[in-house]
């Protein structure tokens, strides 16, 4: 080695092993430090990254915040990174990761004047191919991490995405930090890499720390001593001093590391999911609206929502290894995002409803809004409110709903969500057809019938009970599709779509032998299989359910009708309960399965399998793109959906905040949850031979310790085998929502938004920003291909070209 340049820097956790108050307090303690010794000893430069932390210092503690800033203009403190925070780098969507990105980016420009080239995710567990293309996109030259473990430590190479691009990749050198005291050894270890040019990241880190006197005194003295050139240096400077040619090209995602990631925490996961969903459903409506007509809103409470999901990103929050009270903090921070979301998209609909005629008398309206620019038909359901309460016992009041131009459709009554035993609170199922990025207006026809007061199901507002079907199996069946369900196992019997068969007698819940270790670090796999849930007998089903006299079977129809078939079954495996229930559409071709789970055994993971007919090789989404899977069981991570794409066809399950499962060639096993110990980390302790063994328990064993995903956990699911997963997919989690209200009859009546000529092409965010709109657009397909998008309301057309996989950011 010739040159080594070395990175100071204070690896801070904002939460982990404590809550996001002691991280606010040790970014202060740390930063004040880390200024005394920026100003003490000449040439010492000082790194950090994480906007977030900047944040913190500017709110509690200003004057320190105005030297970081002077420091900064001086160049003895170095913006590193330039992120919100160093986020998980896998489960985030695309958008997500942008935004993470975009907030960070903003925040040091508009404070400091800086724009950093190096993107900085040390901690991070891992990290998504669809990054390359982001990287690249917004600016950066080069990107250091620390993970995997199978990374050259200390070396470069080009890590290629998707669509093709690559980016100049460093492996940090035995990671990010290094104790007090013991700096020197690690820079001595980075002289050793065998390359021209070396990169040393040194400094206290985890809970914050930074530089040491005696490391600082140590380092300095062996600099002058050193024939190698060293010097306090930055993440920039090394990557503009990297020789980019003849180095190794990487065209994999960089995983995998702590496999029970993917699962941990299924909470946290399925919050991020739903929220990453509403604020993008959020900036869609508020921008088709400023598309018709001049809207206003408060950005900065939009802003707000963006910024407590970026910290809920975080590598050591979202995939839940953290403490307990740091998980709690989490959902309350999400729950705040999904309020601020749920009113400016409230707001933007009730506009969005402008110019809609008022409704007739007996008819409630219904407003169902599309944030796709595609037209969507399928089933759609609202809850509502009758004007009188009917307290008649031979009565019950209807509702059939009729198109805009008064074309009749499928329509079901259902039970509401409450269970408000009379006929007021009222709910409607029915199938119809969305106009692209706009609010489509149906209306509901109320009809009050008579009945024998025996006859009628109030809760479902239907006059006699569902009839549970002869034979074996509750099966639905139509032009598209056949689907069957087993009374004697509970599975699913058949699906079938268009004559081929993907699933048949398969859907059962296993239990794998598991550790208290929620990270998972030392396996690459669940394969100890304990047992699995077994169908409930009738009398245990009506016992779990509070009513033992009942005789009701184990499984059962809930409802039923024109629209769909609802069937629930019931499984049992020791004293952990499981609810399976099935959606099976009369005119759809797709199976949703809804499974609730009260789980009560330790150190337990619970994986739903689903065997197909379908030979093949195993998929998943990632960030802006998709990835073959490991088909040896090994576990795997993925987005929105998952599958097995074969020569004779290919089968899709689409999730809301799943992301790890394992597979093979004709099997998916979706990983549910797990129960180890809150933050219970391996200790390795090194033997005289220097191999790492791992004898310390994992957590107290002399009293009760909380578990990690015990109670009742809940997973929503869609069995399809759609030719385009990915945008089935987005409007699985993005789903259009319905609301019964009456318009006032003023205003002009508003237009679609964007239509897309191709749904391969989705559209992942759009906002307005000046006097343009901001689009972000992406080519889900492994494939080349061509779209329009077209602005309705201004007759105004773009014609694009796309390479697989392909990311655009376009203003408009």
């Amino acid at each position: 080695m010739k040159k080594l340049h070395l990175l100071c820097n204070a690896h801070l956790d904002p939460a982990w092993l404590w809550r996001w108050n002691a991280g606010a307090a040790e970014a202060i303690s740390t930063f004040r430090v880390a200024a005394d010794f920026c100003e003490k000893y000449d040439g010492f430069v000082f790194n950090h990254n994480e906007a977030l932390l900047y944040e913190w210092i500017e709110e509690y503690e200003p004057k320190l915040f105005e030297r970081i800033k002077k420091l900064i203009q001086k160049k003895k403190w170095v913006i590193v990174g330039g992120w919100y925070l160093q986020s998980d780098c896998i489960m985030p969507s695309g958008e997500s990761l942008l935004s993470q990105i975009r907030i960070g980016q903003t925040y040091f420009k508009e404070k400091f004047g800086v724009e950093t080239k190096t993107a900085f995710n040390v901690d991070s567990f891992g990290h998504s191919r669809g990054l390359v293309q982001i990287l690249k996109k917004t600016g950066y030259e080069g990107y250091i991490i620390g993970r995997p473990a199978w990374l050259n430590p200390g070396i470069d190479f080009l890590w290629e995405g998707y669509d093709g691009s690559k980016i100049l990749t460093h492996g940090a050198y035995r990671a990010y930090a290094s104790p007090r005291g013991k700096a020197l050894e690690k820079v001595q270890g980075a002289l050793s890499v065998d390359t021209d040019t070396g990169l040393c990241l040194w400094g206290i880190g985890n809970h914050g720390g930074g530089p040491s006197k005696i490391d600082l005194e140590n380092i300095d003295a062996f600099i002058k001593e050193s024939d190698v050139q060293i010097i306090h240096s930055s993440g920039d400077a090394y990557i503009e001093e990297t020789d980019k040619a003849n180095l190794a090209v990487c065209n994999k995602p960089l995983i995998p590391f702590a496999v029970g990631c993917y699962t941990t925490m299924v909470r946290i996961k399925q919050a991020n999911r739903r929220v990453e969903n509403k604020i993008a459903e959020t900036e869609k409506i508020i921008s088709y609206v400023q598309m018709n007509q001049d809207f206003d809103f408060d950005v900065q409470e939009l802003q707000k929502a963006k910024k407590a999901l970026a910290f809920c990103q975080f590598h050591d929050i979202l995939p839940g290894t953290a403490i307990k009270s740091a998980e709690e903090d989490a959902l309350h921070t999400l729950s705040y995002a999904e309020e601020i979301t749920d009113k400016l998209y409230n707001k933007a609909f009730m506009r969005l409803c402008d110019g809609e005629v008022k409704a007739e008398d007996g008819t409630i309206p219904i407003m169902v809004f599309n944030p796709h620019p595609f037209a969507i038909e399928g089933e759609f359901e609202v809850d509502f409110i009758l004007q009188s309460q009917n307290r008649k016992d031979d009565e019950i009041t209807v509702g059939t709903v009729y198109d805009a131009n008064g074309n009749r459709l499928p329509t079901q009554n259902e039970k509401p969500e409450s269970s408000f035993n009379m006929d007021w609170t009222k709910k409607v199922c029915f199938r119809g057809k969305l106009e692209p990025s706009k609010v489509t207006r149906f209306n509901c026809k109320l009809e009050t019938i008579k009945a024998d007061e025996n006859e009628i199901n109030r809760f479902s507002s239907t006059v006699i009970h569902c009839e549970q079907g002869a034979g074996d199996c509750i099966e639905i069946k139509n032009e598209k599709m056949t689907a069957r369900i087993s009374k004697k196992t509970g599975l699913i019997d058949l699906f079938e779509v268009s004559g081929k068969t993907y699933i048949k007698e398969s859907g059962v819940l296993e239990v794998y032998r598991d550790d208290e270790d929620p990270w998972a670090m030392n396996v690459d796999g669940f394969t100890d299989l304990e047992g699995r849930f077994a169908l409930m007998t009738d009398a245990e089903v009506n016992a779990f359910l509070g009513y033992p006299d009942e005789t009701m079977p184990n499984v059962r129809i809930v409802e039923d009708g024109a629209v769909r078939t609802i069937v629930q079954a019931f499984f049992v495996f020791g004293k952990s309960v499981a609810m399976v229930q099935y959606t099976l559409p009369k005119n759809g071709k797709t199976i949703d399965i809804n499974i609730k789970i009260f789980s009560t055994a330790p150190n337990k993971m619970i994986k739903y399998r689903l065997d197909t007919s379908v030979k093949g090789v195993p998929w998943g989404e990632t960030a802006f793109g998709a990835e073959i899977l490991d088909k040896e069981e090994r576990e795997s991570v993925f987005h929105k959906w998952c599958g097995i794409k074969g020569e004779g066809g290919n089968v899709y399950v689409l999730n809301e905040g799943t992301y790890g499962g394992s597979f093979t060639e004709n099997c998916m096993k979706l990983s549910l949850l797990r129960t180890p110990v809150y933050s219970a980390h391996p200790i390795g302790t090194l033997d005289a031979d220097g191999e790492v063994r791992w004898k310390r328990e994992y957590a107290p064993r002399d009293r009760f310790i909380d578990r990690i995903d015990t109670g009742k956990r809940e997973f929503s699911f869609r069995l399809t085998a759609e030719e385009n997963p990915s945008c089935a997919a987005q409007v699985f989690n993005e789903k259009p929502r319905a609301l019964s209200f009456f318009p006032s009859g003023d205003g002009e009546k508003q237009e679609s938004g964007i239509f897309i000529d191709n749904q391969d092409i989705l559209l992942s965010s759009v906002r307005k920003k000046g006097d343009k709109f901001e689009l972000t657009v992406y080519n889900s397909r492994d494939t080349d291909t061509e779209a329009v998008i077209s602005f309705v309301k201004q007759n105004q057309k773009i014609k694009l070209a796309f390479v697989k996989h392909e990311l655009k950011i376009l203003e408009v």
